[in-house]
């Protein structure tokens, strides 16, 4: 009888468990994006494309190569000078997806490197000191000064 009891109590217990991780929201990426470049001080003149815009699956494709469709919602601010400083904030369906979504932001940063060799060599070091941070299925990039400041708020800001 005993057994029976605690079988049922261990069983109800991992279906509320289920329950309530399947209720988790995941975090706008959107709202924390703007947030954090409101904050961003010194960095220049951003562009922004998100995933509220008609064409977010292609935009998308201008921060990193990852699969749009495993995507809640996604922020990326990006300087309209041509300078190294950028904020990509992107929410995941799925949290198993984080670190293929990481590596493909790092292969950004990457690509991103190689541009300011070739055309803004004093940016270099910028993008050498990015930040990469996860939470919650929710994974933060950035990229300039302030870069450290950014990614506190951004663990702060997601849930």
């Amino acid at each position: 009888m005993r057994k029976s009891i605690a079988i049922i109590f261990t069983f109800s217990l991992c279906l509320a468990c289920l329950a309530a991780c399947a209720g988790q929201k995941r975090a706008d990426a959107v709202s924390v994006g703007k947030r954090l470049t409101a904050q961003a001080k010194g960095f220049p003149d951003m562009k922004t494309i998100d995933s509220t815009e008609k064409d977010a699956d292609i935009n998308f494709s201008t921060l990193c190569d990852f699969d749009y469709d495993k995507v809640s919602s996604f922020y990326y601010a990006y300087s309209s000078d041509g300078t190294a400083p950028e904020i990509a904030v992107v929410s995941l369906k799925d949290v198993d997806d984080t670190a293929w979504l990481m590596s493909s932001l790092k292969d950004h940063v990457k690509t991103r490197e190689g541009t300011m060799q070739e055309y803004s060599p004093d940016q270099v070091e910028l993008v050498k000191d990015y930040l990469i941070s996860q939470k919650n299925g929710t994974v933060g990039l950035f990229i300039g000064k302030g870069a450290s400041e950014l990614e506190k708020s951004f663990v702060r800001a997601v849930k």
